[in-house]
């Protein structure tokens, strides 16, 4: 059986398994698991972590606002990703996880090509999502 087979089974038992589940979007599910406990469920900076971090977690909610409008989808693809940038985690969780490095572990391929193209989907589902809590 392919890992493409096993995915697609496993997808459709979460689906049918959970309804709820069903009604969310992939960006949605993957900001639940990934982004909730740190943003929050609203994306406001409000999970319930983010009051032990050192750093204030920032707002997803206006992102289009703090830009003029404009939606910097490549910039945050780069920055929920974290393979490329400088950024290194500080004491204490002050810096976001590199989620590409994440993502990519759990991908489950031994094919390196299918786990980049898994990981991008998965953080340019994620993007998308954020996308739509902006007001």
């Amino acid at each position: 059986m392919t890992v493409r087979t096993v995915l697609a089974l496993a997808a459709l038992a979460a689906v049918t398994a959970f309804p709820a589940v069903a009604q969310m979007t992939a960006g949605e599910i993957e900001f639940r698991q990934a982004c909730a406990s740190c943003h929050g469920m609203s994306g406001k900076g409000d999970g319930p972590v983010a009051s032990h971090m050192s750093k204030p977690v920032p707002d997803l909610t206006n992102i289009k606002a703090r830009n003029d409008g404009d939606f910097p989808f490549q910039r945050l693809l780069e920055m929920v990703d974290g393979r490329l940038s400088e950024r290194q985690p500080g004491p204490h969780g002050t810096a976001m996880p590199v989620w590409g490095d994440r993502f990519m572990m759990d991908s489950g391929s031994a094919d390196p090509v299918e786990n980049e193209i898994n990981t991008l989907g998965r953080m340019t589902s994620l993007i998308y999502y954020v996308y739509s809590l902006q007001q």
